[in-house]
């Protein structure tokens, strides 16, 4: 879904929408609210067939009402953040903080015409982790280690 969510046909887009008898659907649906409707489906089901992760997609808000899910943000300082960006995914250190800035500001309003909730807002969460001092590492067995004593 990510690697394809810019591009994705429209024909795609909607057969996997009208697959979700849950959703109301109108045709005049804008192709980011289509897509919004279609990210949801396919996370309501992964959560329902089996344990996972989802990064991102406004999930905590769409499993909100999901027992058993434990919503984490995780969040970090820009010389972190500018660090990741380079190494992941090849953009120049020059280009890094704009690009971040750019991709923050884009996920708050996401998040925010989707939730009416604000991104990052610790009340959102179970638990807030900072990557600039926790390792991912680190946080995934915590992470585990709540979920296996929460059951």
């Amino acid at each position: 879904m990510s690697r394809n969510e810019q591009k994705m046909p429209s024909a795609l887009l909607y057969q996997m929408i009208m697959q979700d008898y849950e959703a109301p659907l109108d045709k005049s649906l804008s192709y980011d609210d289509a897509l919004f409707v279609a990210q949801s489906r396919v996370i309501r089901r992964l959560a329902t067939e089996k344990p996972c992760v989802i990064v991102g997609r406004c999930a905590d808000y769409i499993l909100r009402d999901r027992p058993h899910t434990i919503n984490i943000f995780l969040f970090g300082d820009m010389k972190s953040k500018t660090k990741r960006v380079i190494a992941e995914y090849g953009i120049s250190p020059a280009q890094a903080p704009g690009k971040i800035t750019q991709v923050d500001k884009f996920r708050k309003e996401h998040y925010f015409h989707y939730t009416g909730r604000q991104w990052g807002d610790s009340r959102n969460y179970h638990a807030t982790f900072n990557t600039s001092m926790i390792s991912i590492t680190q946080i995934t067995e915590i992470i585990k280690n709540i979920y296996e004593n929460w059951k």
